[in-house]
């Protein structure tokens, strides 16, 4: 099984983003992966919006990891 971390799954994304993300795929027997880094949604947005926002643009860099299931996902406010 390989384990792959990245940062900064949304690409185009500038400054600090106004959400912190951390996403976890798994294709089980085959592929494990956790990436982490921030997102601004556009206004309106909802949770589900950005969820499949970030899991699309992290399964769309890397072939291996389309149809994976989600084993974790956490999306917070970014400001301490």
């Amino acid at each position: 099984m390989t384990t792959q971390t990245a940062t900064g799954a949304v690409p185009a994304q500038q400054g600090q983003g106004t959400h912190h993300f951390v996403i976890t795929l798994e294709k089980p027997g085959r592929l494990s992966m956790t990436q982490e880094g921030t997102i601004t949604p556009p206004p309106g947005s909802t949770r589900q919006d950005a969820y499949l926002l970030i899991y699309r643009a992290v399964t769309e860099q890397d072939s291996a990891l389309h149809g994976a299931s989600v084993g974790f996902f956490l999306l917070e406010p970014n400001q301490l």
